[in-house]
Formats: C-alpha cells, sequence, structure tokens
C-alpha cells in the first residue's frame, strides 16, 4: 500500500534555531524596543511569513527564544545538596545577569505578574519546570536524611529563587560577591539541615 504524501514541503528544521538565535542578538544590539519581525526576518534569513506562521507576535517569539535559551543551563542532581543548590543558584544568577535572554527577564517577570498570555507562557515553560526540578532535589535530599523531614519545600524553593528575582529587577546582582550563591544555600541549609533527635 503507497503511504500518501501531505502537501506542502516539510518545515526546515534549522529555521527556528537561526530564527531564535537572531532574536536574541538583535535584542542585545537594539534592546526590545528595537526589536521587529522585519529585523529579525532579515537577520535570520528568512521572510516574514515563515516566522508568523510559528510565532503570533515578537513577544511570544522571545518567549520561546528564552525558554530554549533557559534549556541549555542545567541543574545538577549528584545527590550532594549544598553542592547542587548552589550551582542552580549560580547558573540561574548567571542567566539573568550574564546573558542576551537575561536581558529581556525583568519585563518577563512583569508579564508574570500581570497574568498575560505572554507572562503565563513564559511560566509554563520556563518558570514552573525549574520550581520543579530544584523542589525535586529537596525531596530527594530529605529522602536520604540531609533535610528535616517535615522541611516545606514550596517554601524553601521560593527562598532560593526569590533572592535571585528581586536582586535582578533592582539590579543588584552586579554588586554582590561571587561567592553570593554559597551563601545563599547556607543560610537555607542551617534552617533546613535535620538535627539529630528531631523530625
Amino acid at each position: 500500500m503507497t503511504a500518501v504524501r501531505k502537501p506542502g514541503r516539510p518545515r526546515d528544521a534549522s529555521v527556528n534555531d537561526r530564527v531564535l538565535d537572531s532574536a536574541l542578538e538583535l535584542l542585545q544590539d537594539d534592546g526590545m524596543a528595537g526589536l521587529s519581525i522585519d529585523a529579525i526576518a532579515s537577520h535570520a534569513g528568512v521572510s516574514k511569513s515563515t516566522i508568523y506562521r510559528r510565532w503570533d507576535s515578537k513577544e511570544l517569539l522571545l518567549v520561546d527564544a528564552v525558554a530554549r535559551f533557559v534549556d541549555t543551563v542545567k541543574i545538577p542532581d549528584t545527590g550532594h545538596i549544598r553542592h547542587d543548590l548552589v550551582a542552580a543558584v549560580r547558573g540561574m544568577r548567571d542567566f539573568v545577569s550574564d546573558t542576551r535572554a537575561g536581558e529581556v527577564f525583568p519585563w518577563l517577570v512583569g508579564e508574570i505578574a500581570s497574568g498575560t498570555e505572554i507572562g503565563n507562557r513564559y511560566a509554563a515553560a520556563v518558570i514552573i519546570p525549574r520550581r520543579q526540578i530544584l523542589a525535586g532535589l529537596l525531596e530527594k535530599a530529605i529522602e536520604r536524611g540531609e533535610l528535616r523531614t517535615n522541611l516545606d519545600v514550596g517554601t524553601a524553593v521560593d527562598m532560593l529563587l526569590g533572592p535571585v528575582i528581586v536582586r535582578r529587577i533592582a539590579g543588584l546582582l552586579d554588586r554582590l560577591a561571587d561567592d553570593w550563591p554559597e551563601t545563599l544555600v547556607d543560610t537555607l541549609l542551617s534552617a533546613a539541615i535535620e538535627e539529630p533527635g528531631l523530625s
């Protein structure tokens, strides 16, 4: 039996990569105000219609560009909770302060707070998965006996993410010592470590 071929050419998988990379490069050069679909299309070597078949707006395109970049920032799971949390906080700090994708982070935080489609999409693609990963690390540490069994995992995750977000929005991250991730994690762990005879 002969398979029926669907009409149209298959999408070039490299197009998405070129468009998303171009968006971040132009964002770094021209800022959010200077970013346009025309500029992205020209930089990526594609037509505007090619972009609009994939994204409804430059804002939604940017969300996917940032989400794709965040996927490259790995959170380790070595079985040593302090090491893993320090690496996670350091990676988040570097992402929001030293990368092209991090340039748009304050705007995205505002979108999340306003409950817009863009904010909801970014939260679903980036924030919620990262929270789940950190929660998983803490839950495993509790099972290993490293942390208190009655630790409020959700609050602990907020205590890790919150300072990074607040200091980025306030423009304070670049004023912190390089060992700030260690300080933050140790402050959390000092209240979360299991003590003999307590549960």
